[in-house]
């Protein structure tokens, strides 16, 4: 799905089509070298589009031009789209994606305000001397948070661009205090409106005596539309006035006088937005839609020129109107025919949808809304998905499952696991009424992973006991054991999830599709669980593969899942560069709630084991201060947990039974049946506490407790560390052998998982001369393990004292170089072979980490730094 190209695209103007107004033109042009905003103001048929075309047409080369088509319909989010496209052409410093900056938009209130500074922010970093946005048909745009944004840019918008608004009536926007300061230029109807001579020249040219211009002058008062259609009938018989009335009339007889085909062409076509061969014919017209689209241009018949490769016209939205109404007099059923064919061919997602609910087709738009779900959150955000599922009637929307789905895809991304699942309860009742085993079936597998979420895992089993994964086939074998992996993880069954996610994976490895692998990222404690290093390493691999290059949200959750996956296995150094890949990116997307949650528990850790130990309990509190409200007391008690084993870790003793006394408080919120799974993790930090307190024996006894219930309690790998602990505190009681039969089971898995909560512990038991009490290779296991640990503990002071030359990677250092050579984004994409996007974030990183505003100033950096470093210079 994509914008229609169309919809930024200037139209161009029609030689000898138009009549000279060198006087308008130049009031036009007086306003836009003076003023910081104009407004062009006037009904339907003043001409406005033609008026800027030929004002555009004009500028010199070094005007910067972006110009935006609004359609009825259109919101913030297409707007933003629409400016994003526009804009592309003069390379913006986006220190933010295009995608990140709307999905923040679309969540309202200040986040307007901050969407329109960055915005502005660059545009002001823009390497160009003057720019115009034109927004044409600004009438279309009436959303409170449209309006709000172009306030802000009508109050913030620098002298070096200009912002042009055109629409049939004045926009509810703060237009007084520029009036006041003289800021903006206003042009309505009566500076439209063709002047009495100018009539007088249009009448004589088509051969109408003076009586008869100025008798045609007074019914019109200068509407150009409707002048336009008199004068094309001959101007014999002038009504008694000349109004939209009278347009749609005289329109009708125009249309009616035309050779067959051609009105038959007209109509037929009418459906569609633009009109170009290719398109008409796919709607069903013959090989000789070229040849009318060419006759319509000819004949003058109210089209624009939107584009010349292919040749495609727009017609003018009255003429439009009139024919669509012809149509659906004259053939009702063709035309809602026609408008589901034209909805096939439509690559926007809000038109096909506005297409198929013209024809009355709203279960289809729906069906295809859910089909192409997963593909839309990645181009527009989940609330840009949201928005697209309140555009249907209400009543509709309640009934149609595939809009529960949709929205509930949205409000998992977003973190909205209870409202989530309500939508997929309503969805299940309505397939089950219907009749449809397929819908059900998904909407369950779909709807158990969301009571997982919550806790519910007794109501998520049952769900789960009738869906048999390996019965079932693709997106629904897929769903199904990804519920059933998290029903394992949230019952506390941790060594039954690392064969199930394998089983998943196995099924990811079979497609190629972004959309199936995009629910799939597994978090920190399911990647703890045993055996599970190998199968997300594995996950990982056909993750990337699938991405590409294509920048996207769910290469950030991938990132972020390998970077814990290289930290439970001991990989620090590699862990903290994917971490900072995986954030990078997610500054580059804006707020990604998932990504910042896990990326601040895997800061803790590293600092953590870095000896950071306020810093590391800091991070953990904003971490659970941040909780989603929506999560849940389920999301709660496991952001409880992970603090409560944080200050354990740093020997917090007053943290800890804070910890504990929260973790007991909100799990008493949780459902009663669910409890019996939860206690066992809690011993081992009842165990801490106890140690941190001086009662060792109480403290060796619930280390003990725990390792005898097993698996239960491996949480966050809490049974390593529970190991180790008991093993250094019996070291301390003098029992060497208890302590190696301890500590022997954490030695015979492949990483040190759960024992990086412990680094000292580890440290201390490493150095032990064990003998023989420990198999040879689980010793140099350890002792590897310990190796590989010792240099971590200096890594943040080594990278707090990198040159500033390292602060760029060398694939920041080639963009950078190619910036200072004049590149722009699309030529730097092409020389380093990657995509535009990727050249974006890279430009956004170099900008942050310079401390830069523009790509001029990163030029300068680069020239300067290149002059310092020659041979025979000083640096």
């Amino acid at each position: 799905m994509a914008l229609a190209h169309t919809k930024t695209r200037t139209p161009r103007p029609r030689e000898g089509l138009l009549l000279p107004r060198p006087a308008l033109l130049a009031a036009v042009q007086r306003a836009l070298d003076h003023q910081r905003v104009l407004l062009i103001s006037a009904p339907a048929g003043f001409g406005k589009t033609a008026l800027l075309t030929q004002v555009l047409a004009g500028q010199p080369d070094e005007v910067a031009v972006a110009w935006v088509a609004l359609d009825e319909g259109d919101d913030l989010g297409r707007l933003l789209d629409c400016l994003f496209i526009a804009l592309e052409a003069f390379d913006p410093p986006w220190r933010t994606a295009p995608e990140g900056l709307r999905d923040a938009a679309l969540r309202g209130g200040a986040e307007v305000v901050t969407v329109a500074d960055a915005m502005l922010n660059a545009l002001e970093a823009c390497e160009v001397e003057r720019g115009l946005i034109v927004l044409d048909d600004a009438h279309h745009l009436v959303d409170a948070a449209s309006l709000q944004f172009l306030d802000r840019w009508l109050a913030r918008m620098g002298w070096r661009w200009r912002l042009v608004l055109a629409a049939r009536h004045e926009p509810p926007l703060r237009l007084a205090r520029l009036r006041a300061a003289g800021e903006l230029a206003d042009l309505g109807p009566a500076e439209l409106a063709l002047a009495r001579g100018e009539v007088g020249q249009l009448a004589q040219a088509a051969g109408l005596d003076e009586a008869a211009a100025t008798e045609l002058y007074e019914r019109s008062q200068g509407w150009p539309a409707g002048l336009r259609l008199v004068l094309n009938q001959g101007g014999q018989r002038l009504p008694a006035a000349i109004d939209r009335a009278t347009f749609d009339y005289l329109a009708a007889e125009v249309l009616d006088r035309l050779e067959a085909g051609l009105r038959g062409f007209l109509l037929r076509t009418s459906v569609l937005h633009e009109l170009d061969a290719a398109r008409c014919q796919a709607l069903g017209e013959d090989a000789h839609a070229a040849g009318w689209l060419a006759e319509m241009e000819r004949l003058a018949l109210f089209v624009t020129v939107v584009d010349l490769a292919p040749h495609t016209l727009r017609l003018h939205q009255l003429f439009r109107d009139m024919l669509q109404q012809r149509l659906r007099q004259e053939q009702p059923d063709l035309h809602r025919q026609l408008l589901e064919r034209a909805a096939v061919l439509e690559t926007d997602a809000l038109r096909r949808q506005g297409l198929l609910l013209a024809a009355g087709r709203p279960e289809r738009a729906a069906q295809l809304l859910l089909a192409d779900g997963a593909l839309l959150m990645n181009q527009l955000g989940a609330q840009g998905l949201l928005d697209l599922t309140r555009r249907f009637d209400p009543g509709f929307a309640e009934s149609s499952p595939e809009l529960h789905r949709v929205k509930a895809l949205a409000l998992w991304v977003l973190w909205e696991a209870q409202q989530a699942e309500w939508h997929l309860g309503r969805a299940e009742a309505l397939f089950l009424a219907r009749g449809d085993e397929a819908g059900l079936r998904a909407a369950r597998a779909h709807r158990s992973i969301l009571l997982i979420a919550q806790g519910r895992l007794n109501e998520a089993e049952a769900l789960l006991r009738d869906l048999d994964p390996f019965a079932l086939s693709g997106e629904l074998r897929r769903m199904t054991l990804l519920g059933r992996a998290w029903h394992a993880l949230e019952s506390c069954r941790f060594d039954a999830v690392a064969p199930l996610f394998d089983a998943l994976v196995t099924e990811l490895l079979q497609s190629a599709s972004l959309e199936a692998w995009y629910t799939g990222s597994p978090p920190p404690r399911q990647i703890s669980c045993l055996a599970m290093a190998p199968v997300v390493d594995r996950w990982y691999r056909g993750a990337v593969q699938v991405l590409g290059e294509r920048p996207l949200p769910f290469g950030v959750n991938a990132h972020m899942a390998q970077a814990w996956n290289l930290f439970w296995q001991g990989r620090l150094a590699e862990s903290q560069q994917l971490l900072a890949r995986a954030e990078a990116d997610a500054a580059w997307f804006g707020r990604l709630v998932i990504a910042r949650n896990h990326g601040q528990a895997l800061h803790a850790m590293l600092d953590l084991i870095a000896g950071r130990h306020e810093e590391a309990l800091a991070m953990m509190r904003l971490r659970l201060a941040e909780h989603v409200p929506g999560y849940g007391a389920w999301g709660q008690w496991h952001a409880s947990f992970f603090m409560a084993r944080m200050a354990a870790a740093v020997g917090d003793r007053d943290a800890l039974a804070e910890g504990l006394e929260r973790l007991v408080r909100v799990g008493a919120d949780l459902p009663d049946l669910v409890m019996p799974h939860r206690p066992q993790p809690l011993l081992g930090l009842q165990a801490q506490l106890a140690a941190l307190q001086g009662r060792r024996d109480e403290a060796i006894a619930g280390w003990r407790g725990l390792l005898a219930d097993g698996e239960s309690g491996d949480l966050l790998g809490q049974l390593a560390e529970a190991r180790v602990r008991l093993a250094a505190a019996l070291l301390e009681q003098g029992d060497r052998a208890g302590a190696a039969e301890v500590l022997a089971p954490a030695l015979a898995r492949r990483e040190p998982g759960g024992l990086l909560w412990a680094v000292p512990r580890l440290l201390q038991v490493a150095a032990q001369d064990w003998g023989d009490l420990l198999d040879a290779g689980d010793l140099a296991r350890l002792r590897g393990w310990a190796e590989g640990l010792r240099p971590a503990t200096q890594a943040a002071a080594a990278a707090a004292a990198a040159p500033l030359d390292d602060r760029l990677s060398q694939r920041e250092a080639e963009v950078i170089a190619q910036i200072a050579a004049g590149a722009s984004n699309k030529h730097i994409a092409r020389a380093l072979d990657l995509s535009p996007h990727t050249v974006k974030r890279h430009v956004a990183n170099i900008l942050d980490k310079l401390g830069l505003n523009s790509r001029g100033e990163a030029a300068a950096w680069w020239r300067d730094r290149q002059a310092s470093t020659r041979p025979g210079t000083l640096a």
